[in-house]
């Protein structure tokens, strides 16, 4: 059967359920623009507070990276719009290269949330955001998501994107608790 990923406002898509297609995944995409970073600060703060170290990563770090991304991975939502990433061990290292930052929180040491951020001419676009399953619902993903944001915002970056799977309300609520507006909703159609 064929699929198609249309824009939720696209008249295909109307077309398209009004011949008999079914909606099989949904997807979002949100933006971002900096204006005052003091609420940025207070989510990285909430974390930071309790003992857990939030920063900026480094290429020497790319296999504590790839270790995070390969136990979190069977938990990602996969879809057409939204697949999850497939890092090896090049994929990686580079996340640190051609524009690319990530950005982690530890928690005694163990990296426990990573946020990979691809810099374009127009914005800096969010790849993926990973939390270890032992501390979710704890605000690491949201400070890590934050203290992105700030560090290239600091670097005069004031436009930022997003996205993910419609049935990630996680990452979904993650994303407007930084300030995050979704601005489209995507729909794979079956027909």
């Amino acid at each position: 059967m064929p699929v198609t990923t249309l824009r939720d406002d696209d008249p295909r898509t109307a077309e398209l359920l009004a011949g008999g297609a079914r909606v099989v995944a949904e997807s979002w995409g949100a933006r971002l623009e900096v204006v005052d970073p003091g609420p940025l600060r207070a989510l990285v703060r909430r974390v930071t507070d309790r003992g857990l170290v939030v920063g900026e990563l480094t290429a020497s770090e790319a296999a504590e990276v790839l270790d995070l991304e390969t136990a979190t991975r069977p938990d990602y939502p996969d879809g057409p719009a939204t697949p999850r990433p497939d890092l090896d061990a090049a994929g990686a290292a580079r996340l640190f290269t051609d524009g690319g930052r990530v950005f982690g929180v530890r928690d005694d040491g163990l990296l426990v949330a990573v946020t990979a951020v691809e810099q374009l001419p127009d914005r800096a676009e969010t790849a993926f955001t990973s939390v270890r399953a032992t501390h979710r619902g704890r605000g690491v993903g949201t400070a890590v998501k934050a203290a992105s944001v700030l560090a290239l915002a600091a670097d005069g970056v004031r436009r930022f994107g997003t996205g993910g799977a419609g049935d990630n309300a996680a990452s979904l609520g993650m994303n407007r608790a930084v300030g995050y507006r979704v601005t489209e909703r995507w729909l794979t159609l079956e027909s």
